[in-house]
């Protein structure tokens, strides 16, 4: 990633400097992308709707848009002398934002409703959270009102006298919005009317938007990219991609769940060639938690176990295996064998308290009710050390590293914020 020269911006209401970062170029190989236009990076194959104009004043707190900062300028970054970053806003001033109304205009207010749109849908991103209560009311409320502006402008490129001032990719990105809030709003069958409107190209993204409202889901959720849609076709496939397709399908995902597709690609990657502790880990989770199925569980353990990547010297992720391996034969009746496999991880991790927690379940099954609450006890004790712990460091004074050696805090605060300034 390359760091530009600062952009220096004048506060509309206090007067007061701040600066922008700015970047002349960025890694794009990791970005991943999402069903409301949102990118992890730069970089994208799908429509990108993100908003970024609306900031945050550091001094004042006072929100403005940068596009209506006529006196921003840019500067040398090495005779800088701005100490202040531009801030983003948070939920908090962007809900305030759309209470007192300080857009001026169709336009700006759009950008508001936007930036606090994908604000909320960073929690349900990939599928771990839900909104419920008072999230959940004004995020389908700003979702109507985002849907209503969205319309407007929809109807506005479809004028006669506005058909050179947009092209046809503007039309189809502002219809994937409206059909994206209309699936926010659960109204499904509105979503994939509009979707099936879109050309031919955009096939591989129509039957990702049709899995998700099959299976009635509001939230947002990860786009594949149309080559991992279409790796059959690919001239050099690779175990690799198969591997990494074969998350999509898995849980916290909504309504792509689909474990047979998961399977095919796992079978796949393996004959293409792909192995190691990682493959086999995933497999084996996979058919001991979603398909019941401990026989295939332990197998797919042993063979992690067998593996030769740099996970096997991290003790973490082998007491890992070895508890699932003691998951898996608990679900067989094997006691025997899932106590002797949870007491070899505990040889080799003597202090995770999740394992602790796994063998009382093994001994409550074996009928030992002291040697379970036993291991219960000693799983709280770690929990609480842990804990503890984590306050201590809290309380630290922190501690930053620099070419010059170790500077407290306080002395950071004198400096930049900005780590090119250090330079």
């Amino acid at each position: 990633m390359d760091i530009g020269n600062p952009i220096i911006f004048n506060c509309p209401l206090c007067g007061k400097s701040m600066q922008m970062t700015t970047f002349t170029s960025c890694i794009v190989s990791s970005s991943k992308y999402f069903s409301d236009g949102n990118i992890s990076q730069s970089g994208i194959c799908c429509p990108d709707f993100t908003p970024d104009d609306l900031a945050k004043c550091p001094h004042c707190k006072a929100l403005f848009f940068r596009y209506n900062v006529k006196d921003a300028k840019s500067v040398n970054f090495y005779t800088n002398k701005v100490k202040e970053d531009i801030e983003d806003p948070e939920r908090e001033d962007l809900i305030n934002a759309v209470k007192n109304k300080i857009a001026k205009n169709q336009q700006e207010e759009k950008e508001i409703r936007e930036m606090l749109w994908h604000d909320f849908n960073k929690e349900t991103r990939h599928g771990y959270n839900q909104l419920n209560g008072d999230e959940l009311k004004i995020w389908q409320e700003n979702c109507a009102a985002l849907l209503r502006l969205a319309e407007k402008t929809l109807k506005e490129m479809q004028s006669e006298k506005n058909s050179e001032k947009y092209n046809n990719n503007d039309r189809e990105n502002c219809i994937l919005t409206i059909a994206e809030l209309n699936r926010n709003l659960g109204n499904f069958d509105k979503c994939m009317e509009l979707i099936n409107e879109l050309g031919s190209k955009w096939g591989w993204l129509k039957k990702q938007f049709a899995w998700e409202c099959k299976a009635k889901n509001i939230f947002t959720f990860q786009l594949m990219t149309k080559n991992e849609m279409n790796l059959e076709k690919a001239k050099n496939q690779c175990g690799e991609d198969y591997f990494n397709r074969a998350q999509n399908f898995l849980p916290p995902y909504y309504g792509r769940r689909n474990l047979k597709k998961v399977l095919a690609d796992f079978k796949k990657a393996e004959d293409l060639g792909m192995k190691g502790i990682s493959f086999y880990r995933a497999r084996g989770d996979i058919y001991l938690e979603e398909l019941n199925d401990p026989d295939s569980a332990i197998a797919d353990f042993s063979k992690a176990l067998k593996q030769k990547d740099k996970n096997k010297r991290n003790k973490n992720y082998i007491s890992g295996i070895l508890s699932q391996r003691s998951s898996a034969y608990l679900k067989k009746g094997n006691y025997k064998k899932a106590l002797a496999e949870i007491q070899t991880a505990l040889d080799n991790d003597n202090d995770n308290e999740n394992l602790y927690t796994m063998r009382a379940k093994i001994h409550e099954a074996m009928g030992n009710k002291e040697a379970a609450e036993s291991d219960k006890l000693t799983a709280k004790t770690l929990i609480k050390k842990r804990q503890e712990w984590f306050e201590t460091i809290k309380k630290k004074p922190v501690k930053i590293s620099s070419k010059k050696g170790i500077i407290d805090k306080g002395l950071k605060k004198k400096r930049t914020k900005n780590k090119i300034s250090e330079l």
